[in-house]
């Protein structure tokens, strides 16, 4: 990261530094150019002709400059280097061009003026040194020749000239165009300041972004490796499975219970591997639903179908109650959400029952998946949807990545519905994936 004492990074700042003073030393200018036809006016029936238009003129050709360049630096777009190079200085050129013109005014319009006349004219020269120090304070040195130029040439002329304000006006331009000078150097000190923190803020905020383009990129490559070697590990396990059924079926009736738990586990790690896919590929993004009309009459008895052998092989009874409403959803994911719910009611009730129905509430229908089990304590049901759990924090002592919950409920979120537990259950543990109702019901 580079700093304020870096040599790019001041020319980097001086660059901003001179931006800023061409936009306002243009709008200045413009101001100052009516207040110059104001004089011009005050003074064309006192000062002869030749001697004021010659100030006119030298007037006129500053501002066309102090015009001209601010204007070409907004159209040009020129890089930091080329506003070193020449922009930056053609400007202070042009700023001293400008207070040349307003410092001839003192010798060649006020020996024609009178006192009231004088009095304004000290207003008009504070007005411009002024201005001066807000548009340009970045350059002290110019600064500095505006003071000197106009304040000093008015204050030696009011020297020179005897008058009842005279010395009072003298003292006032010097000790105005020391304080002047003091306010340039105070902000050029804040503008540096800022403008330093606004490029270290910008350079932080694009290395921000970049740091974290790459961490997502290299999240999102991780996260479809993992899918893909998920997806691959899948096939092998499916095979093996098969494998083991027919060397099962030749087996004798005595080893009965072996093959049964060996397909059990078969099952828990097909499982296992499919929420974890499951898991990846909502994190990956790549699980677009599409959402429509579904009939919960033809999804629950899928669904129970489908687990009904390891909720045998379980010691588990699936009942199911009868509804008839249909759902917006995606009926492959709804599928997937309560194989996840009746998958984590086998794996973690302590139940021997479980119960599958629906219940209208407003606008939606809850389904829910209910066991009579040993329910959940209010302090576990605080991290069930969360997708990082302690491995092993299950006090049953099942262990596992945990991914089912978190999974269904970001689905059911994908189609504008919700996955929770019903605290209000006593009897064991509810749990519901609620969605909205289709118009039609």
């Amino acid at each position: 990261m580079t700093t304020a004492n870096d040599p790019a990074e001041r020319a980097r700042i001086r660059a901003a530094e001179s931006r800023i003073e061409f936009a306002v030393s243009g709008a200045f200018t413009i101001l100052v150019a009516g207040t110059l036809a104001y004089v011009h006016n005050l003074f064309v029936d006192i000062v002869p002709l030749a001697r004021l238009w010659t100030w006119t003129g030298l007037v006129l050709i500053a501002i066309a400059v102090l015009v001209a360049i601010p204007l070409a630096v907004v159209l040009r777009k020129p890089s930091d280097a080329e506003i070193m190079a020449v922009w930056s200085p053609l400007g202070k050129f042009a700023a001293i061009l400008f207070d040349t013109a307003v410092g001839a005014s003192v010798w060649l319009l006020l020996p024609y003026a009178s006192e009231p006349l004088r009095l304004l004219m000290v207003v008009f020269y504070a007005a411009c040194v002024s201005g001066q120090v807000i548009s340009t304070a970045e350059s002290l040195g110019t600064i500095v020749f505006a003071v000197v130029s106009i304040f000093g040439s008015a204050a030696l002329f009011f020297v020179m000239t005897p008058g009842p304000y005279s010395t009072g006006l003298a003292l006032f331009l010097v000790a105005f165009g020391a304080l002047m000078i003091g306010v340039a150097a105070t902000l050029k000190v804040a503008i540096r300041s800022a403008i330093a923190a606004r490029l270290a803020a910008e350079a932080i905020s694009l290395d921000l972004a970049a740091a974290l383009d790459a961490a997502t990129e290299a999240r999102r490559a991780k996260t479809r490796f993992i899918a893909a070697a998920t997806h691959d590990l899948r096939q092998p396990l499916q095979a093996a499975a098969l494998f083991f059924n027919r060397i099962a079926a030749r087996q004798p009736a005595g080893g009965d219970a072996t093959v049964v738990n060996a397909r059990l586990a078969f099952a828990e790690a097909a499982g296992l591997l499919d929420q974890l896919l499951e898991h990846l590929r909502l994190d990956g993004g790549m699980i677009k639903p599409n959402v429509g009309k579904t009939s919960l009459a033809d999804i629950l008895p899928r669904v129970c179908a489908e687990v009904a052998e390891i909720a045998a092989v379980s010691g588990f009874a699936i009942s199911r109650a009868s509804c008839g409403a249909a759902v917006a959803a995606d009926p492959t994911l709804l599928v997937r959400i309560l194989r996840n719910l009746l998958h984590n009611a086998m794996r973690h009730s302590r139940g021997t029952r479980i119960l599958v129905g629906a219940r209208r509430r407003g606008a939606s229908i809850r389904i829910y998946v209910v066991d009579n089990g040993r329910g959940v304590l209010a302090a576990q049901a605080a991290t069930l949807f969360d997708d990082i759990k302690p491995i092993g924090a299950d006090p049953i002592g099942h262990k596992g990545v945990g991914l089912g919950l978190p999974s269904s409920r970001r689905m059911a979120e994908l189609m504008g519905g919700s996955v929770g537990i019903d605290a209000a259950w006593r009897h064991g543990a509810a749990f519901y994936c609620e969605l909205p109702m289709t118009k039609a019901d």
